[in-house]
């Protein structure tokens, strides 16, 4: 199969995936029990606002109708308008455009920081395979990957922040320095399960890469170890790792909402888990498609650059 019919038939699918997804949550939210209506008017209710209020939001139409809009207005740019009582009638839009680069730079950081740490120590414990420096660092990853970033946030604010006030334990983007050091704790704390991933993932590819034949070959030659490792052992292990960094960089921003929402960063998940608990319906459906595209998105550019790379996989 040709990369073009292979870019073709994912691109395909991930619109299919994405009308999917659309479907489902405008469904779940039409079907849930909570009258948006009544939560924006709550004590005030009355039956002539609330018939007014309906016909605003376009939810006096047939469900079809509703649906047909939805689509309409997705195609124009058009995520809806806020029914939260805070925000309602905002665009929602301009309630999420200043949170998308928050998001997108939290999860840069913590990508960027996870590989420069992750990837050297997985290197080193594979080259000192079976040492204890292999045992301990290893060890120590798996810690950090296998703790729940919902039980590392707390204690490190904990300890860090609030006994030893180290750092600021909220804020994000403040000037100047504070805004350096606001988000240093974050990102680092985001990085902490990545850098364990990345080291364990790593140190795998590079033993798989250094028991094939050629390497041995190489030895054989008397290729010093240096060139061997950079020619050939690194150079080897860039295709699988590429595998695995796509889909973590969807996973960077869908995994955001425990992040903001103990440090109070003004992102993506930090505006989601609020319209939740204000029932903002038109947020929460656009936030949900708006994190769906990006996950989809990434994983088809993904799937594309591993195809260009490796042509088996258009098999």
């Amino acid at each position: 199969m040709n990369l073009l019919a292979f870019s073709v038939r994912r691109f395909l699918a991930m619109i299919l995936i994405l009308w999917v997804v659309l479907t489902l949550v405008f469904a779940l939210a039409r079907l849930s029990p909570y009258d948006p209506v009544v939560q924006i008017m709550q004590q005030h209710y009355n039956v002539a606002e609330a018939n007014r209020i309906r016909h605003q939001f376009g939810l006096d139409q047939p469900m079809w109708k509703q649906y047909l809009n939805y689509i309409a207005g997705l195609l124009h740019g058009n995520l809806g308008k806020s029914e939260s009582q805070q925000t309602l009638g905002q665009p929602v839009w301009d309630l999420l455009k200043h949170g998308v680069p928050v998001t997108l730079r939290l999860g840069l950081y913590a990508l960027l920081l996870s590989l420069i740490i992750g990837l050297p120590i997985g290197l080193i414990s594979a080259l000192k395979q079976n040492s204890i420096l292999d045992h301990g660092s290893q060890s120590i990853m798996m810690v950090f990957y296998a703790v729940p970033t919902f039980v590392l946030v707390p204690l490190a604010q904990l300890v860090i922040g609030a006994q030893l006030g180290w750092l600021p334990v909220t804020g994000w983007g403040a000037p100047g320095l504070l805004g350096f050091k606001e988000e240093i704790l974050p990102v680092t704390l985001f990085a902490a399960g990545l850098t364990g991933y990345f080291a364990k993932s790593y140190r795998s590819f590079v033993l798989e890469v250094l028991s094939q034949d050629y390497i041995r070959t190489a030895r054989a030659k008397g290729l010093k170890q240096s060139a061997i490792l950079i020619v050939h052992a690194v150079k080897n292990t860039l295709l699988p790792l590429a595998s695995i960094v796509g889909p973590t960089v969807a996973y960077l921003i869908t995994g955001a909402f425990i992040i903001e929402t103990f440090f109070g960063i003004p992102g993506i998940g930090y505006i989601t888990v609020e319209s939740i608990f204000n029932s903002d319906y038109a947020v929460i459906e656009a936030t949900t498609l708006l994190l769906a595209a990006f996950v989809v998105v990434i994983n088809f550019l993904t799937d594309i650059v591993y195809a260009m790379v490796d042509p088996r996989v258009r098999l």
